[in-house]
């Protein structure tokens, strides 16, 4: 009060008092005097109470607090309850805090009293003026009704009731830091600048900008700021947390939430210095924590309801922000609704806090038809253009989501609560691995995608191009209690039982984060990614099959076109399934657009890399592979953990190279097809490592999609590595035999493609890497040392051949019958009978499309092996097969009946009968030297007739098929095969009538090597029981298990059968001898 001798009552207190503390004097002092005229008549509207009087916030338990009852108006003397501004960081004590003097400090300290009295009145005044401006202009509020505006035309309030005060006490009319609550609450009240948070904002972005640009600290003035800032701040959290105090009614959301969607940098927005000094406050005042959390809360229940077409950036923007706070983040991973118990499948990406942050994704139905409107008329470029912009906007938001999760990593007292999250969107979605999953009961695609390309990113600190921290990667950690639950998924080679007592013995230790991450990383591809893929192919099959239906469906429309009711119900069906078509296209334009990501493809592969190694180390204790060979075949012993493991291990690295060589192999690096041609030869050479057959049918898949024709690699992208690469060189053709031979006891397993499809696939790998000769050595070892094994896959290569050639043919001649019959109907063919031909032929047609494919493989496979191994195949289990199989073959082509192999468009079933001719042809000359072939030819009495050789000639030299010379040596064939019949015929004469007891029960013909059968004690022929155990490891008389080993040869037997044979040839030849001595002398 510049000089004037103030009252006792009215001095300042010499030490400064909190705002509350102020509150709370008895009422001869001026702002008692202030804060009970603005607190009102008793029985008044709580929102003109004085803050002395505003009721205690909730407990911290709360994230949004809520008004407590209304107390009444203090009495005169200090009132013993709580005041809002100590439940914001602001203690009170059993005396009087310092108070804050608003004169400049002395410029010397002095123990003289009269040396505070010393500053000029003009320095005092000056700082007085300054604080009454800076108040004024921070708070745009006045004492003076025809000031309504400042300098800055800035609309300025008249704080009527505060002007009241100073005047019943006598004061100066000037705003001071003592009264700025009392002038807070009046001008907030009034709501002349929207709402009281609107307003408090806007003062705390001015207030916290004056203070940031006050350089000195010992300035006076910053005192004077930073308790101008303080109390702006405790009214800010009153406005959100006790709305009443304001006049208004609270609100059903947190009303800080709004706010946090603002631009920081706007009046409206929550800005870095407001969130900075509510985490200053966290330790004394939960009620600050509470509100942001509660705000943070109430964005996310927002955002669940929202998708990526809507305004979601401002959510992400406030969450981000958000986080850069360790205390906030702390506070948030500490809400109930971070990770909420009893929580269903579907639920998590809606009902916890992180959920709706990473839902957010163009695989949300409504964001794909907004990309891919009207999509079946849309061109291949537009479609090509919206999945692009489609990916940029999704890498947009998952950087977004991945700053968000590493803030959450970073710190301690959040990594936990994070990984358990993880962990409940993988431990709860094992139902989209089913074969039909309900969508309904599960996360969606949207959400499970963004979480498994967020882990992958979270892995790539570790992981180092030299593989230095794989063996950080603890198999202890699903023997520990792990946060991934494995106890219902498939092992890779342990049946339950065996699994679960091995897991049962718990390991002491602890996990490392590595580990942790690792095998989060692992659950989420097998429930995020790759299920996603396995659901895009289910959808194109769906939509083939709808496509077909409404094809049939649009035909028969006219049948209703007379009756108009009818009709309309027809349109209504035929329109659902056109809008349900053109949404399953929009589907799967929006997936492949986010699968086909080249960014988050090469992170997943990066990542598969890892498993790769990781496996190929735990089944090879001790390797240091990549840097060293594995050394096959493995070791007999499987370690019980590899055995234990869960299938989608290996089931991941399938998919997601089966994925990737399909349609982007150009992203894969060297170093990477090593490692996959690596596991890949691995499991198919020991394939009793790995129970399912559909795994290592899928490793076949990998091989045989890597050696796809791409432009500039014309032996795919693992041609080369699997052409000359050592250990490639070393055991793949070993470990294709072996899978080929395997594949024929599959029988029929869920995914499984079936046995021709994966011999198929491994015809194209052979056909690829032979030229290397190296392969053509290998397997002329294996007819050597390995001689049943390779017997057996040369039995199974000839039953290929016949099954495919027979089922091709006899589709052909179906579709020759069916179509001379539908182009000449008889008269009694109704329409019924029609369409019933109709699809007769449409089936036909398909199985010959499908057969005939397989059929051109095989036997370019088998002209393949006969042209490099000739003897291999004349051993006596195999050759009279093959001899039979061809002579079958050759009549089919070239005999009576080949006039019903004659279809329209043969091109269309990939069937041309002249280049399958010159196949078999081939395959005959390839063996043309050998006796044993010749004379299984000459003794096929079912299909060969010399004739047909003689009508092959004609053939092959009317198109140009074969070459002078070849057809020379094909005429050459014949004679001999020609000579070998009749000296078949000759012996067959000879020998007579077999005695049962020296014929082969099972093919009626003379044994040479008779043996007896264990548990049956049938006498067959060794050759036969070689032959029978090819295809079947059973007693053909008991069905008991038999292998060539248990077999009891009878010499006795073979040396009586040996003798008779020999006496009743021996006797023949005399008897033409002696008649060719007695015929009569031609003596003319």
């Amino acid at each position: 009060m510049d000089d004037q001798q103030q009252p006792e009552n009215d001095r300042p207190i010499p030490d400064a008092m909190s705002d509350a503390d102020k509150a709370s004097l008895p009422p001869p002092f001026i702002r008692a005097k202030r804060l009970a005229k603005l607190g009102g008549p008793s029985g008044s509207n709580g929102a003109s109470r004085p803050p002395s009087t505003t009721p205690t916030l909730t407990p911290a338990g709360s994230s949004t607090p809520q008004p407590a009852e209304k107390p009444p108006i203090p009495a005169p003397q200090p009132p013993a309850q709580a005041n809002p501004f100590t439940q914001l960081g602001m203690k009170e004590e059993g005396k009087s805090a310092p108070r804050i003097t608003i004169k400049p400090k002395p410029t010397e300290a002095s123990s003289d009293s009269s040396a505070t009295q010393a500053a000029p009145k003009s320095q005092e005044g000056s700082l007085e003026a300054w604080t009454d401006r800076t108040l004024g202009a921070i708070f745009r509020i006045t004492l003076h009704p025809e000031q309504t505006r400042d300098v800055h035309g800035h609309r300025l309030y008249f704080v009527s009731g505060v002007r009241g005060d100073l005047e019943e006490d006598g004061s100066l009319l000037r705003f001071t830091t003592d009264m700025l609550d009392s002038a807070i609450l009046e001008s907030a009240q009034s709501k002349t600048e929207g709402k009281p948070l609107d307003y408090l904002l806007g003062c705390w972005k001015r207030v916290s900008r004056l203070f940031r640009s006050l350089a000195s600290k010992n300035d006076p003035k910053v005192e004077i700021v930073k308790e101008a800032r303080r109390v702006c701040f405790s009214y800010c959290i009153f406005a959100a947390t006790i709305p009443d105090m304001f006049g208004d009614e609270p609100l059903a959301e947190n009303p800080l939430a709004e706010y946090l969607l603002v631009d920081p940098e706007n009046d409206r927005g929550i800005c870095h210095d407001f969130l900075n000094e509510a985490v200053s406050r966290f330790n004394d005042d939960e009620s600050v924590r509470n509100v942001l959390v509660g705000a943070i809360e109430t964005l996310s229940r927002q955002l669940s309801k929202m998708t990526m077409n809507d305004d979601y950036r401002p959510y992400m923007l406030a969450m981000r922000n958000f986080v850069r706070y360790q205390p906030l983040l702390v506070a948030m991973a500490q809400s109930p609704l971070f990770l909420p118990s009893q929580i269903k499948p579907q639920e998590i990406e809606t009902n916890t806090l992180l959920g709706p942050f990473f839902r957010i994704s163009p695989l949300q139905g409504d964001v794909a038809m907004n990309y891919f409107s009207s999509a079946a008329t849309r061109d291949k470029g537009y479609i090509a253009n919206s999945q692009r912009s489609l990916r940029l906007a999704l890498q947009t938001h998952q950087e977004e989501l991945f700053d968000i999760a590493n803030c959450l990593i970073k710190v301690k007292d959040s990594r936990e609560k994070i990984l358990d999250w993880l962990a409940l969107t993988v431990n709860l979605n094992h139902k989209r691995r089913a074969l039909r999953p309900d969508p309904k009961t599960t996360s969606s695609d949207a959400f499970m995608v963004n979480v498994t390309v967020i882990l992958d990113r979270l892995c790539e600190p570790f992981m180092d191009a030299t593989f230095s921290k794989v063996d950080r990667i603890d198999i202890d950690y699903l023997r520990r209690s792990p946060r991934v639950l494995i106890k219902d998924e498939t092992k890779l080679n342990a049946d339950q039982n065996t699994s679960d007592e091995y897991y049962d013995t718990k390991v002491e230790g602890s996990n490392n984060f590595i580990t942790e991450i690792f095998f989060l990383t692992v659950a989420a591809h097998h429930y995020g990614i790759e299920a996603a893929n396995t659901k895009l192919s289910e959808l194109q099959k769906d939509l083939k099959y709808l496509e077909k239906e409404l094809g049939k469906m649009e035909t028969e429309r006219h049948k209703y076109a007379t009756n108009p009711a009818y009709l309309a119900v027809f349109d209504t069906h035929l329109k659902k399934y056109k809008d349900r078509i053109e949404k399953g296209h929009c589907t799967v334009y929006a997936t492949q657009g986010v699968l086909l990501d080249e960014t988050t493809q090469a992170r997943s592969m990066q990542f598969m890399r890892y498993v790769i190694v990781w496996i190929l180390r735990l089944v090879a204790p001790g390797s240091k592979f990549p840097q060293e060979p594995l050394q096959l075949p493995l070791a007999a012993e499987e370690p019980m953990a590899f055995k234990c493991l869960p299938e989608y291990f290996l089931e991941d690295i399938c998919d997601n190279f089966k994925f990737i060589t399909q349609y982007m192999p150009h992203i894969i690096t060297s170093t990477q097809c090593e490692e996959l041609t690596a596991i890949c030869i691995t499991f198919l050479r020991s394939s009793e490592y790995i129970k399912s057959p559909y795994l290592k049918g899928n490793l076949i898949t990998i091989l045989f999609y890597g050696v796809w024709q791409i432009p500039g690699r014309s032996k795919g992208v693992l041609g080369d590595v699997l052409f000359a690469h050592k250990f490639a060189t070393q055991h793949l053709l070993h470990a294709l035999m072996k899978f080929y031979i395997e594949c024929e006891f599959v029988g029929n397993v869920p995914g499984f493609p079936g046995k021709y499809s994966i011999r198929y696939e491994i015809f194209q790998v052979i056909k690829c890497i032979w030229p290397n000769t190296i392969y053509r050595e290998n397997l002329a070892t294996e007819a050597r040392v390995n001689l049943d094994f390779f017997v057996q896959f040369v039995n199974l290569l000839l039953n290929d051949v016949t099954f495919v050639l027979d089922e091709s043919f006899t589709a052909f001649t179906q579709i020759h019958d069916l179509t001379k019959l539908l182009r000449n109907p008889p008269e009694d063919l109704d329409a019924n009978a029609r369409q019933e031909k109709e699809e007769l032929l449409a089936a036909a047609k398909d199985k010959a499309k499908n057969y005939m494919q397989l059929t051109n493989e095989t036997v370019a496979m088998l002209k393949l092996f006969t042209e490099a191994l000739g003897d291999s195949f004349t051993k006596k289990e195999v050759v009279v097969r093959l001899a039979h199989m061809l002579d079958y073959n050759l009549e089919a082509l070239v005999g009576p009946k080949k006039a019903n192999l004659k279809v329209e468009n043969p091109t269309e079933y990939g069937w041309d009968p002249k280049i399958m001719l010159s196949e078999i042809a081939d395959v005959y000359l390839n063996l043309k030297d050998k006796k044993s072939f010749i004379d299984s030819v000459a003794t096929d009495g079912r299909s060969y007739r010399p004739e047909y050789f003689v009508t092959a000639v004609t053939i092959m030299q009317r198109f140009a098929l074969k070459a002078p010379e070849q057809i020379r040596e094909w005429e050459q064939l014949a004679e001999r095969i020609k000579s070998a019949k009749e000296m078949a015929e000759l012996e067959e004469e000879d020998l007579g009538e077999i005695p049962d007891e020296y014929m082969d029960p099972l093919l009626a013909t003379l044994m040479e090597d008779p043996v007896i059968l264990p548990t049956s004690r049938q006498t067959l022929d060794r050759s036969t029981v070689r032959s029978h155990l090819l295809s079947d490891p059973h007693d053909p008389f008991n069905r008991v298990p038999l292998s060539i080993d248990d077999v009891i040869t009878n010499d006795a037997l073979r040396e009586e059968i040996q003798k008779w044979k020999s006496d009743r040839l021996a006797e023949k030849l005399a008897e033409r001898n002696a008649a060719r001595a007695i015929e009569p002398m031609d003596l003319s």
